[in-house]
Formats: structure tokens, C-alpha cells, sequence
């Protein structure tokens, strides 16, 4: 109600009712952010735990899937984000790593589990989109103070697309384009003249300055590559 709003029937009718469909899964706890933290679901009216047993990546997968990411870094437990409090939901997580929600996996109610076994995730703060294989080219995309964004290509080179493809858990990359090459991005442009030296573990780690003169026709993108030799 503190939203400007008039007062007054809609000339339609009820057939223009608003509606909302609200998340059942949050992050919280120390230090945590929206990409990382103690995994809480909400089910019958109250908010609760997952306990770590039986706890991976894959369920960790599902959790930053659900939450609007592309994947999961890490699946810590022992309460790495601090202890929860109330209810712990559920137990034996087991999960394939393509449910579209947590609460689709196998799972059991917890019978021995104490909030110091509560369960957590990191999820990746990067995407690629437009490309023609899912995840392995496309347009980089950052995730930054709850937004999603894009990159410019100033500055945009190999050592740059080595830490995006790193990140998304490849050796290298094969190549940084530029000027929209997998389509523009919409939202804000998050990153300009990036330079990583390419060892950093993370895009965001690199130097950059915010964008000032870019449009999403400049946007970045990478190509990863999916194979390594050894001899």
C-alpha cells in the first residue's frame, strides 16, 4: 500500500485480477548473498532448513537452477553460513541435477539432523546467452547487486574470455567476441574495459571500470572450449 496506486473498479472487470507467484527457496545466513548461502524453503506456511546429508553438487544445481542461475560453484555443508533456526525440512537430498526445483528431488523428513548440518550453496555470478550450444558460447552475462547485465567489448580479449570460460568450469577459452556477436543483451551494462591478466578465478576479481559510452550493440561473448589434450 505505500506504492502510488488510484483507487477506482477496473473497466474489465475481475477478468484483470493481478497475481503473484512467490519463491519457495531463499539464501541466508552469514556473510551470506543473493548467490550464496544457507539454502531455507518454505513449505507448509513456515520457512526451514535442509540438513547435508547426502548433500552435492548436484543439489546444489538444482537450488541456483531454481534461483535463476546457470549453475552451482560449490555445495558446502556443516552450516557454513551459520546455523538456521526453526524447522530443518529436509533430509537425504537426492537429487539428478535436472529438476527444475529442490522439492522435486527424492528427499526424507529429518529424524537426527541439528542446524550445524545445515546445508548451503555458492552459485555462479556468470551466464552465457544467444549462443547455439547452451553453456559453452553466448554473450556474457554478470550478475551484480541483484541484476542480471551484460559486458562491453572494450578492451574485450583472450585473457578476459579464459576467466569467463574458467569460471564456468572449462580449461580455456577459444575465443573473445565482440559487437553483439551472439545478439544483444538487454539491462544494464555491468562491466567496460575489462583486463584480466587471466588467472583470476573470476571475472568480477579482474579490473574494470562501469560503462559509460556503450551501447548493447558492443556487447561481449565467449566460446569455450569442451576438450583438453595431455601427452
Amino acid at each position: 500500500q505505500n506504492c502510488p496506486f488510484t483507487f477506482g473498479s477496473c473497466y474489465r472487470g475481475h477478468n484483470r485480477d493481478a497475481s503473484v507467484s512467490c519463491a519457495t527457496i531463499r539464501l541466508q545466513g552469514e556473510n551470506a548473498t543473493d548467490s550464496e548461502g544457507r539454502v531455507e524453503i518454505f513449505r507448509n506456511g513456515v520457512w526451514g532448513t535442509v540438513c547435508d546429508n547426502n548433500w552435492d553438487i548436484n543439489d546444489a544445481t538444482v537450488v541456483c537452477r531454481q534461483m535463476g542461475f546457470e549453475r552451482a560453484l560449490s555445495a558446502p555443508g556443516r552450516a557454513a553460513y551459520g546455523p538456521g533456526t526453526g524447522p530443518i525440512l529436509m533430509d537425504n537430498v537426492e537429487c539428478w541435477g535436472s529438476e527444475a526445483k529442490l522439492q522435486h528431488c527424492n528427499f526424507t523428513a529429518s529424524r537426527n539432523c541439528g542446524h550445524d548440518e545445515d546445508a548451503s550453496v555458492s552459485c555462479a555470478t556468470i551466464r552465457l546467452r544467444g549462443g547455439n550450444t547452451i553453456g559453452l558460447e553466448g554473450r556474457v552475462e554478470v550478475f551484480q547487486n541483484g541484476v542480471w547485465g551484460t559486458v562491453c567489448d572494450n578492451d574485450w580479449d583472450i585473457s578476459d574470455a579464459t576467466v569467463v570460460c574458467r569460471q564456468l568450469g572449462f580449461q580455456r577459452a577459444l575465443s573473445a567476441l565482440g559487437r553483439a556477436a551472439y545478439g544483444q543483451g538487454t539491462g544494464p551494462i555491468l562491466m567496460d574495459n575489462v583486463q584480466c591478466r587471466g588467472s583470476e578465478a573470476k571475472l568480477q576479481q579482474c579490473n574494470f571500470t562501469t560503462s559509460r559510452d556503450c551501447g548493447h550493440d558492443e556487447d561481449a561473448s565467449v566460446s569455450c572450449a569442451t576438450i583438453r589434450l595431455r601427452g
